[in-house]
């Protein structure tokens, strides 16, 4: 299961801080129930646009983030080999990052057959 969140924040100094980046992505796996597997990496960079990155392994796959605060938007990917609950983790993303125009997608990614 893939979910992807795009928005726009209505507190833009909140995103230009890579520690509440680095923050939200140590601590929000186990708000979802998932399960860390490494410690978060976050990039600040100033390339065509200011912007900071950052993912998080996890034993079900990943998070990641992208932050453009002059723009005020975010972009979070959480992908899982097992299903979760798109809604809660969205509404937690919602509140967490106080987002407006929100869009919102799910893919789901077929299991391989494997004998």
């Amino acid at each position: 299961m893939h979910l992807i969140i795009d928005g726009y924040v209505q507190n833009p100094n909140k995103v230009k801080d890579s520690q509440f980046i680095y923050e939200f992505l140590n601590m929000y796996p186990e708000q979802i129930n998932m399960t860390k597997v490494s410690t978060p990496h976050v990039s600040e960079y100033d390339f065509q646009e200011q912007g900071i990155s950052g993912f998080v392994l996890l034993a079900e796959s990943h998070i990641s983030i992208h932050v453009f605060p002059e723009q005020s938007y975010v972009s979070i990917d959480i992908f899982s080999c097992r299903e979760f609950d798109t809604q809660q983790a969205a509404h937690r993303l919602e509140k967490q990052f106080e987002l407006s125009g929100v869009k919102m997608r799910t893919f789901c990614r077929p299991l391989p057959d494997i004998e």
